[in-house]
């Protein structure tokens, strides 16, 4: 598996991916207009993970690039195919490149609390919960509810490879 960055030509496979059932109540999903707006911002990177043969798997959006003190935002994690490892290969490549390649120093994001595969993904590797957002999010039924947000320093990050390359 590697990533590289979105394209227009991904567009589709993003929607199907977004679109698995359930999907909708715990990551959400964007009309292909939003998607070509994400990625003609310039505040905003798609990592698209592919297979060896170019298959796209997954995909990370990033948000607020240009934040002054280099806080990464990630919006959306996706896997076509989930439970067979391919979220932690996927976030391990997209962690190293917003640290090492994209200059992050901090990466935080919000998951849905009943989302247990999400926090349990993003406990593995290193993010820290920081609190609750209150209602924050809205539901499409009109409800709203809570969001948990998490995150993951570049040195904490940087401390868990080295303890994983000594194994």
């Amino acid at each position: 598996m590697r990533i590289r960055p979105a394209s227009l030509a991904d567009i589709p496979f993003l929607m199907v991916a977004e679109r698995q059932p359930g999907y909708d109540k715990l990551v959400g999903r964007f009309t292909e207009e939003e998607h070509k707006a994400n990625l003609a911002d310039p505040t905003a990177a798609y990592q698209l993970a592919v297979s060896d043969d170019e298959n796209p798997l997954g995909f990370v959006l990033f948000r607020t690039l240009d934040d002054a003190h280099r806080n990464f935002y990630i919006k959306r994690v996706v896997v076509a195919s989930p439970d067979k490892g391919t979220g932690t290969a996927m976030m391990r490549l997209c962690l190293t490149w917003a640290f090492d390649d994209a200059g992050a120093e901090r990466v935080w994001l919000t998951h849905l609390p009943d989302n247990h595969r999400a926090r349990a993904l993003y406990s593995k590797l290193g993010f820290q919960q920081e609190g609750v957002l209150r209602h924050a999010y809205g539901r499409a039924d009109g409800t709203r509810g809570d969001l948990m947000q998490m995150s993951l320093l570049k040195a904490e990050w940087q401390a868990l490879l080295k303890s994983l390359n000594h194994l």
